[in-house]
């Protein structure tokens, strides 16, 4: 049985607080040299993925934007893509989600009447010291293609945002951070599941999908998977949710990502399941 392993990034492989993943290194390393695909699932853009892939040494698909895109390099393993695919660079790309300039030009209707302000209302140097990113990876960060990541001052507009954006085909999801305007037919499960399909498709026979996530948007990859990991939060602990066969990470951030990732294939690997 083959094994694929999809991982949220903030809050999970990378730190909350200095985005490190130095402690994740040595189950990083194992994947690695087990020729076991990690696919990223994150909120964050393409362009800074890429960066962190080249940091990791690693190059595998990736999911971006809470779903908004799937990205396969283009020579990956020989496999052949679907007709909806479209050949952007160096990359096999299947949109999910809605063009940022319909987003963004939705975000900037509800503005007149709601106490909001996202990515696309701040310059680099801002989004840096609210998230604690360097500028350059500010600046990567707000190269949008599928969302627009937001904050709200008062928490009680949200059941009135939730129900404006419904009538436009999007939703508002909750990360770690900000709050996430989405098309309404994305999500980290819908991707998930298209890139196991592709697997299928090229791979032949089934797999074991392994998931890891810390925050409310990573609830539907937690769901799509067969084993899924939570990983607490530095100081809020676990989110609040109950799943068939959930593993929970004894630590926060990398460290816990690393321990719990080991935990799971010392099992697998014992059990032959793999």
């Amino acid at each position: 049985m083959k094994i694929i392993v999809f991982t949220d990034l903030d809050g999970s492989l990378l730190n909350h607080d200095d985005y490190s993943f130095e402690g994740a290194r040595p189950s990083l390393d194992r994947l690695r040299e087990a020729r076991i695909p990690l696919i990223i699932v994150t909120s964050k853009t393409r362009s800074e993925v890429e960066r962190l892939q080249d940091a990791m040494r690693i190059w595998e698909p990736f999911i971006v934007e809470d779903g908004g895109g799937i990205f396969f390099p283009g020579n990956y393993r020989c496999f052949s893509f679907p007709g909806e695919c479209r050949k952007d660079g160096d990359f096999f790309v299947l949109a999910l989600g809605v063009p940022y300039d319909r987003i963004r030009g939705v975000f900037v209707t509800l503005k007149s009447r709601f106490k909001i302000t996202g990515y696309g209302d701040l310059s680099p140097e801002e989004v840096a010291w609210l998230t604690g990113l360097s500028t350059a990876e500010a600046r990567r960060a707000k190269v949008r293609e599928f969302s627009e990541p937001f904050l709200l001052e008062s928490v009680e507009d949200l059941p009135a945002l939730e129900g404006l954006v419904k009538q436009e085909g999007m939703k508002i999801v909750r990360g770690g951070r900000f709050y996430h305007l989405i098309g309404a037919g994305q999500d980290k499960g819908a991707a998930v599941r298209g890139v196991r399909d592709i697997y299928r498709r090229n791979d032949g026979g089934g797999h074991i999908a392994i998931g890891i996530g810390d925050s409310e948007n990573d609830l539907p990859l937690l769901q799509t998977v067969d084993i899924p990991v939570l990983i607490p939060h530095a100081e809020r602990g676990f989110l609040d949710v109950s799943l068939p066969g959930l593993v929970k990470a004894r630590e926060s951030g990398c460290r816990g990502w690393n321990e719990a990732m080991r935990r799971i294939l010392d099992e697998l690997l014992q059990t032959d399941r793999i």
